[in-house]
């Protein structure tokens, strides 16, 4: 296996799952941040008492518990760090969430062979000492980390759902109405659109934009033309158009489709799904339960309030 399929892979999977496909909830307060971290360094103190890496299982002092302590410290202030730096990214996504954990490890990894080290141990730094670390480290932290982001992910779900729900003052089945607000950055810059071998290109308003639908390796994009809905077809993958034409309020909604949300009139739904309608289309097209998360504030933001 060569080292550039493995670059290759690694970019593609990448791009993947950074993609709106697998949207990551970010909207955590200061309060949640010291709270959650806690919980994090709590939970790496538990397990360092019970399993006892790093040596300390042959470590013999009368304060012994108390040395471990700074590990969880470690912990806390890695987890908190990374967590209130990144906090305000609107565009969260998986991946996105995997690399700050990364990083959060590699922090905690460091810190903790220093105060081993240092310390406790009172070694000669050596990057073949610091390997050693960094495996204790990942072996102590991976559980911790899957928990903490599972955790966030329900929690924080969930707390958007209810949000949204408080906001629009509606049940499963209640409908709500949006104004038709086109007040968004760059409006009047158009779309280029570039077919997936770049032999045709279509270039439409923003405004004129309506919906696109994934057909195979197709796309079937939806769009006023002097005021009369038309559609294009158009080979290129729903991931690289999404690319081309995302804006602050055109968005995929579902893994087949990229909608223009400012021309939607109503929609209805629950936590596992909404329906969209739209200005001119009978069918109505779908917000999955993925994408509810990043839909429903944008659609918050131009509805009509109560």
């Amino acid at each position: 296996m060569s080292k550039s399929f493995l670059i290759r892979v690694h970019k593609n999977l990448s791009t993947y799952l950074s993609t709106d496909r697998f949207p990551f909830p970010n909207s955590e307060t200061p309060q949640e941040v010291l709270f959650t971290s806690s919980l994090a360094g709590l939970s790496v103190y538990i397990l360092l008492i019970i399993y006892q890496p790093y040596g300390t299982n042959d470590f013999e002092h009368s304060y012994k518990y108390i040395l471990l302590l700074p590990y969880a410290v470690i912990s806390f202030l890695s987890f908190c760090s990374f967590a209130l730096l990144f906090r305000k990214n609107k565009k969260w996504t998986l991946i996105h969430e995997i690399r700050k954990s990364i990083l959060t490890l590699l922090t905690a990894s460091v810190l903790s062979y220093f105060y081993n080290a240092l310390f406790l141990s009172k070694v000669h730094l050596s990057f073949e000492n610091y390997l050693y670390m960094l495996v204790y480290t990942a072996a102590l932290f991976f559980p911790v980390i899957i928990v903490f982001i599972l955790g966030r992910y329900i929690f924080f779900t969930r707390q958007v759902n209810l949000n949204t729900a408080n906001v629009f003052n509606q049940n499963d089945s209640q409908c709500v109405v949006l104004e038709q607000n086109h007040e968004t950055s760059n409006i009047f810059k158009p779309l280029r659109i570039i077919s997936e071998y770049g032999n045709y290109s279509l270039e439409i308003p923003q405004t004129d934009f309506i919906y696109a639908e994934a057909a195979d390796n197709y796309c079937i994009i939806y769009f006023y033309k002097n005021n009369i809905p038309e559609k294009e077809m158009i080979r290129i993958s729903l991931s690289k158009l999404l690319q081309q034409v995302q804006t602050d309020v055109i968005q995929q909604t579902h893994r087949s489709f990229i909608v223009n949300l400012s021309k939607v009139i109503r929609f209805k739904g629950n936590s596992a799904g909404y329906k969209l309608s739209l200005e001119n289309f009978e069918h109505q097209l779908t917000i999955s339960r993925n994408f509810i998360t990043i839909i429903l504030p944008i659609l918050k933001e131009l509805s009509i309030r109560p």
